[in-house]
């Protein structure tokens, strides 16, 4: 499991679960006010995109489910970005 910790930045928090028993990624993002359009991209520890994806949280939290079988082994990064959030993410698919 990986996340930037405690909230930052007025009540922004990124949390990315990856637990070996279960098949998902689970994504939750939490921010002090509406999110707005997110760009969420996967990258492999030597930094190729493996996914992007695009989207519009009207609301202050986000949470999206990744099928871990779309991703290889090792380690990877979560960079989130909206209009008033960049945070990357570090976390190991097992």
């Amino acid at each position: 499991m990986a996340s930037n910790g405690p909230e930052v930045d007025g009540g922004t928090s990124v949390k990315v679960e990856c637990q070996r028993g279960s098949g998902m990624i689970n994504v939750s993002i939490k921010h002090h006010r509406r999110i707005g359009k997110v760009h969420l991209v996967f990258r492999d520890a030597k930094g190729k995109t493996l996914y992007v994806e695009e989207g519009k949280a009207m609301t202050e939290e986000l949470v999206r489910r990744f099928d871990k079988g779309m991703f290889p082994k090792g380690a990877a990064t979560l960079s989130v970005q909206a209009r008033d959030l960049d945070i990357t993410e570090t976390f190991t698919v097992q």
